[in-house]
């Protein structure tokens, strides 16, 4: 009975992982994002007016960085919620009968 809870919390604790890792790459995505679309700009519009660029890469800057919050955020809860499970998997283990 005991190993079976073990092996519950390793592999709750090994897909928080892979998700969290998951989320990271979508940081990334949403990083890259937001890289690409401040150098493909300077092709639609005149590069010495400021204004003009500021608000053509607003709306592509704010998607990238909302992207990249919210994944990371979510990673970080994931991250407690891991912590949480190896404590409890360290009171199992240790638990004296």
């Amino acid at each position: 009975m005991e190993e079976n809870k073990i092996k519950t919390f390793e592999k709750k604790i090994r897909i928080l992982f892979i998700i969290r890792i998951c989320l990271w790459l979508v940081c990334a995505f949403g990083f890259a994002y937001w890289i690409y679309w401040s150098f493909e700009s300077y092709n639609y519009i005149n590069e010495t007016d400021y204004h003009e660029y500021a608000t053509f890469f607003r709306p592509y800057f704010r998607t990238g960085i909302m992207i990249s919050v919210g994944s990371i955020t979510i990673s970080l809860i994931l991250r407690l919620i891991s912590d949480m499970t190896k404590r409890s998997m360290k009171d199992e283990m240790y638990k004296v009968h």
